[in-house]
């Protein structure tokens, strides 16, 4: 459907209550001018009950615009035509070229299959209405009012295919703009969210250093002057958590020197130790079940130290979620890298999915509801998808038999010129 139905069917509904009262003073000059045969009362019938149910459903305003109630009002405008040309004329009648504007108004608002069946509906009631004029009188016609009656009907025929067919060639291409424009916008609220979120880290980085070098110094002063090795310890523990920070805060300028370097690959395999490595130093005890299938391990994927870091934020989430299961699968199918992060966790609620990969409030004490969404931009930045569902591919969100799984995928790269097949 191309732009608001409930707007196109208002629309529509005001298009019937001018076109039939334009009917009815062409009616009443009819009368008042010619003697042509024209059966008054059932028209007159028809038109008042055309304006009835229109009048009434714009007056209630209940109807929400969906696609099929558009149709409906399609299909009834084209029946109340039909019925006004049966009786006043049918095939002499020109005014059964008003099929002509409703089968351009469907082109542009249905799908192309609709259209064309509304218009093969026009072509056959008008082939069938002549059917009945050269049946019944057009023996009696002259030559050249008979020409004159095929000459409509070819130019009906000819037109409403034209009409339908280009109408619809044009609704096709707006609306295939109008979906170009909608990511647009949507990729350029994104890069603005991440600039901020970019530009606030690199500040929080700067912020932290001072602080930090500061409390290196006074730990190491207590450390000295430390009279247990009670102490002596508590000490150490928090000298190697002020390290860990400062690490984080050297890869970020990592991150973004990489950014501006050309683009590499690696193998998965490289990928997997990796992430291997990382948990095996982060959680010893109880690390992701992480498994790669034999002949995806030697698959090139771009490197990015950006999507091992939006991996591991992935899988975070899944050990923070998890009861005692959190298994990594990467499988690969033609030219795609398929990672399912499943964890046995209670789910994920409702609200979350919903907004899954947009900037939202956490259910964690924590959490500041962004890392999913700086994930789900890094991974789509290399031309993957972040989704939630099962492994069979659904995207219906959240736990199923009590596993929720996050399933990422990433173009491969050709192994020679590390370029992605897909370009």
């Amino acid at each position: 459907m191309f732009g608001d139905s409930a707007i196109i069917l208002r629309k529509l509904l005001q298009l019937r209550l001018l076109v039939l009262g334009a009917l009815i003073c062409f009616l009443w000059l009819l009368d008042t001018l010619s003697t042509w045969p024209v059966n008054y009362p059932v028209i007159l019938l028809i038109i008042g009950s055309g304006m009835a149910w229109s009048v009434w459903h714009l007056w209630r305003k209940r109807d929400a615009g969906r696609p099929q109630d558009v149709l409906r009002e399609l299909i009834l405008d084209g029946v109340w035509l039909a019925l006004v040309v049966y009786w006043s004329g049918r095939s002499e009648n020109p005014f059964i070229y008003y099929f002509l504007v409703l089968i351009a108004i469907a082109a542009t608002v249905l799908r192309a299959r609709s259209a064309w069946l509304f218009s093969l509906i026009g072509v056959v009631v008008y082939t069938g209405f002549l059917y009945l004029d050269i049946k019944n009188h057009f023996a009696h016609m002259s030559a050249d009012y008979q020409f004159h009656l095929l000459g409509m009907w070819v130019n009906f025929c000819g037109s409403s295919l034209v009409t339908c067919y280009f109408i619809a060639k044009l609704a096709a291409s707006l609306r295939s703009h109008q979906a170009q424009l909608s990511r647009a916008r949507e990729e350029t609220l994104q890069n603005e969210q991440l600039i901020g979120i970019g530009t606030l880290a690199a500040s929080t980085v700067h912020a932290l250093g001072t602080p930090l070098s500061t409390l290196t110094v006074l730990l190491g002063e207590m450390r000295h002057n430390a009279d247990t090795a009670e102490k002596r310890e508590d000490i150490d523990l928090m000298l190697t958590q002020i390290g860990r920070c400062k690490d984080t805060m050297q890869k970020l300028s990592m991150l973004a020197e990489q950014e501006r370097e050309a683009p590499k690959s690696e193998p998965v395999a490289q990928l997997v130790a990796a992430l291997s490595e990382h948990y095996a130093i982060l959680q010893p005890l109880h690390p992701p079940q992480i498994h790669c299938v034999p002949g995806c391990a030697q698959q090139p994927v771009a490197h990015s130290l950006l999507l091992r870091h939006a991996l591991i934020n992935l899988i975070d989430n899944a050990v923070e979620a998890a009861r005692s299961l959190v298994r990594v699968d990467f499988q690969h199918s033609d030219a795609t890298l398929r990672i399912t992060i499943t964890d046995d966790g209670p789910g994920m609620p409702h609200y979350v999915s919903e907004r899954w990969g947009k900037p939202q409030n956490t259910g964690k004490d924590s959490g500041l509801g962004i890392g999913v969404f700086l994930a789900n931009s890094t991974i789509e930045r290399l031309g993957g998808t972040v989704a939630i569902g099962t492994l069979d591919g659904d995207t219906a969100a959240a736990a199923e038999g009590g596993l929720t799984r996050i399933i990422v995928t990433l173009p491969l790269l050709k192994a020679s010129t590390g370029e992605n097949p897909r370009n």
